[in-house]
């Protein structure tokens, strides 16, 4: 993999940019547009998108804004009309060549609205869909008098931040009493903006109500971790079973955390990646 950062104007704003190109002698035939979760950045998952570049996939991810190396108060993102200048960003990058969409946590969770869309004729196609540990419900555990009060506060008062609870041990389990290291904004997933977090809301309801709607031949799959509390998989299987895909996996990993990719059998995660891909990679 060859690795590269930019900064990229977006909506007003200057981004930076991961691209992850596939090694030297590797010709690109595919571009995937892949999303980090929330209080996360780009650049943490070189390690993780490695199965696509050594097939040829070149990878383009961004550190949304009020993420990572990008400007913006910590957690905050904005509006879901500012993804949507990313997505339409994303896809100038990919030029002529056929792309698909990835994301993990706040990620997979808008990689499924992107799909959502494109089911329905707003954007184009992608050739392939992977989310892990998707943020289904990000209203779990909260009481209906916080979910309508942080509604009324969001337009108030949009960038105000609250705890996400989303602690180290509950992403991951240590190794040798140590956690995977996150980057500039270890350990990044403590803060969200209420002005945010009632989009994300609004984007979990609307991908609930509208995807099952869809058939579809995309190859998608749906990789969770069976001990994620974050997005428990009970949720994740919901969804998936009301899915009329007929190129979806789903695969569970019982003893996992949220982060699959840095749990200690995360090689079970690449290897389905790996064959998931070797099969995908013919529709590309």
């Amino acid at each position: 993999m060859i690795v590269s950062l930019k900064d990229i104007q977006v909506a007003g704003h200057q981004l930076r940019c991961t691209l992850m190109d596939p090694p030297q002698g590797t010709p690109s035939q595919a571009v995937c547009l892949f999303t980090h979760g929330q209080g996360d950045h780009s650049g943490r998952y070189t390690e993780v998108l490695h199965p696509f570049t050594e097939r040829g996939i070149r990878c383009i991810a961004f550190d949304l804004y009020g993420h990572g190396s990008s400007p913006g108060k910590r957690g905050h993102v904005g509006k879901l009309s500012f993804i949507d200048a990313v997505i339409k960003k994303g896809i100038e990058m990919a030029g002529d060549l056929p792309h698909g969409i990835a994301g993990h946590s706040m990620g997979g969770l808008l990689t499924l609205r992107h799909l959502t869309l494109a089911l329905q004729g707003t954007l184009p196609t992608p050739k392939f869909c992977w989310v892990n540990s998707p943020l289904l419900s990000i209203t779990q555990n909260k009481s209906k008098l916080f979910i309508a009060s942080s509604k009324i506060l969001a337009k108030i008062y949009p960038k105000f931040r609250v705890k996400t609870g989303a602690t180290p041990e509950l992403c991951q389990t240590p190794i040798d009493g140590n956690f995977t290291e996150k980057g500039p904004d270890h350990p990044g997933h403590q803060f969200i903006s209420i002005g945010w977090g009632v989009e994300l809301i609004k984007t979990a309801e609307f991908i609930q109500k509208n995807l099952p709607l869809h058939t579809s031949e995309i190859p998608l799959l749906f990789t969770q971790g069976g001990a994620d509390l974050i997005c428990p998989s009970h949720i994740a299987e919901d969804l998936i079973n009301k899915l009329k895909f007929t190129n979806k996996i789903f695969k569970l990993y019982p003893e996992m955390r949220h982060e699959t990719f840095a749990e200690p059998g995360h090689q079970l995660l690449f290897d389905t990646m790996n064959n998931w891909l070797d099969e995908s990679i013919e529709k590309i």
